[in-house]
């Protein structure tokens, strides 16, 4: 009698166990289809350079322009720094040295 309650809560569980991941599987798949049509989203690229001739020269020089502008920000920076090196403003102290 024993083994006929053991036998009987155990096909019980599994059969709620089977149900319930039964379900979750339906509500992902109803979800998001696998194979279900989807809508093609159009992707953005940025600024498209213009065609026709001289297109790729027009892109690379405006490329150039910034390249310069950040170049001369960071000798600007660079500069500043140099400044407070040679100024004395900074100061490096060593605290420890590593055993070699």
């Amino acid at each position: 009698m024993k083994l006929m309650k053991r036998d009987t809560y155990l096909s019980l569980m599994l059969t709620v166990t089977a149900a319930l991941l039964t379900a979750d599987l339906w509500s992902r798949v109803a979800a998001d289809p696998p194979l279900g049509d989807t809508a093609a989203m159009a992707q953005g690229v940025g600024k498209t350079p213009p065609r026709g001739v001289g297109s790729t020269s027009a892109l690379a020089f405006e490329q150039r322009k910034e390249v310069i502008k950040l170049l001369k920000s960071l000798n600007s920076e660079v500069k500043g720094l140099r400044g407070d090196l040679r100024g004395g403003s900074v100061s490096v102290t060593v605290k420890g040295m590593p055993a070699s």
